[in-house]
């Protein structure tokens, strides 16, 4: 019976609307920590389909305009309503929601630059503060928040 009723969710979602959220996570082939992150991201709701090769993600890192300073160890790409946006490393699920939620017209993508222990899929016993932000089009940014661990600590800049 189980089984039928969740047959029945994945179908309504996907037929009405509320469709699954589905990334694609490109990585090094030799990646551990981006699995940890797509397993995170799994269980908040979202289908995430790995592609490792590092010509790839190499590729699609130049195709979005990643300045280096917002990069990490592997990127996420999710689309809505025809608008693609990129997930630059270890990002909250409550940063891409809003993302997908608000669809802010300047914005590429949301990125938690670099890997900052404690950050989804780097939990490792240490926790850090570190910037999760919005990448604009001219290759600025705006601080979303101030996180640790999966907690946002602080509001950044954004309305």
């Amino acid at each position: 019976m189980r089984k039928i009723v969740g047959l029945l969710a994945f179908v309504s979602m996907a037929l009405f609307g509320d469709s699954v959220k589905e990334i694609q996570m490109y990585s090094s082939p030799t990646c551990g920590c981006c699995e940890e992150w797509a397993k995170y991201m799994h269980t908040k709701g979202f289908l995430v389909q790995s592609h490792k090769d590092d010509e790839l993600f190499m590729k699609i890192k130049e195709d979005f305009k990643i300045a280096p300073k917002y990069q990490s160890c592997h990127m996420g790409v999710i689309e809505k309503n025809g608008v693609k946006y990129a997930i630059e490393g270890h990002v909250p699920v409550d940063a891409v929601e809003w993302l997908l939620e608000n669809q802010p017209k300047d914005v590429i993508g949301v990125s938690t630059p670099g890997m900052p222990q404690g950050s989804p899929g780097m939990e490792q016993g240490t926790y850090e503060e570190y910037p999760v932000v919005l990448m604009t089009q001219e290759g600025g940014y705006k601080v979303f928040g101030i996180y640790k661990g999966q907690k946002k600590l602080k509001s950044g800049n954004v309305k």
